[in-house]
């Protein structure tokens, strides 16, 4: 018996995908188990898991016994399942933040909100004119709200190169809407003496 744990640890650090297939179906209820007691909705448990699973795997080469695989496993589960959990704590709050201020009883000033709405225009026209990759990146952080880890994951690139694609938008951005900025400003001093 352990031979084949031997055996099969072997094979998955040297990535054996039927090794890997054997780790997977042996530990994959457990850990998912384990996720479901911070998370109650069904999919999300399930994305964690095999989240987990696929940085298992990245690491493979890493591990030294199936113990420390499976605690490898649960942490990872863990700290994703906390993540998630922020994630949604902080969506919540700004719902509410946005619910409040649609509650606010005073009329909103139009010239104000009209200068925004032309504002956000020419930002999301300048957007358009980014690389695609720079502008895909830096849709999914500021419109998504995605972490660089998690932008990387899902377009297959590093962290590094998402951070440095968010920069370099941000810096085109920022030159090309420098005239409008202080534009901005000037209009929204007028708009508070008026």
């Amino acid at each position: 018996m352990e031979t084949d744990s031997n055996v099969l640890l072997q094979l998955f650090r040297e990535g054996d995908e039927r090794a890997f297939k054997k780790i997977y179906d042996r530990l994959f209820f457990p850990v998912y188990q384990y996720a479901r007691r911070w998370l109650t909705v069904v999919q999300d448990a399930q994305d964690v898991t095999s989240d987990s699973f696929i940085k298992l795997y990245n690491r493979r080469s890493q591990f030294e016994s199936l113990a420390n695989i499976e605690a490898f496993l649960k942490i990872t589960v863990r700290n994703a399942c906390f993540d998630h959990l922020r994630h949604i704590k902080v969506k919540t709050e700004r719902q509410k933040e946005l619910t409040r201020e649609l509650n606010d009883e005073k009329e909103p000033d139009f010239s104000w909100v009209e200068i925004q709405e032309h504002y956000m225009q020419l930002i999301y026209a300048e957007v358009e004119k980014l690389p695609e990759k720079m502008k895909t990146v830096f849709l999914l952080s500021f419109e998504e709200g995605l972490k660089p880890a998690e932008i990387a994951a899902r377009l297959g690139i590093t962290t590094r190169t998402v951070t440095n694609q968010k920069f370099n938008a941000i810096q085109i951005l920022r030159r090309s809407l420098e005239k409008q900025f202080v534009l901005l400003f000037m209009m929204v001093k007028l708009n508070e003496l008026f």
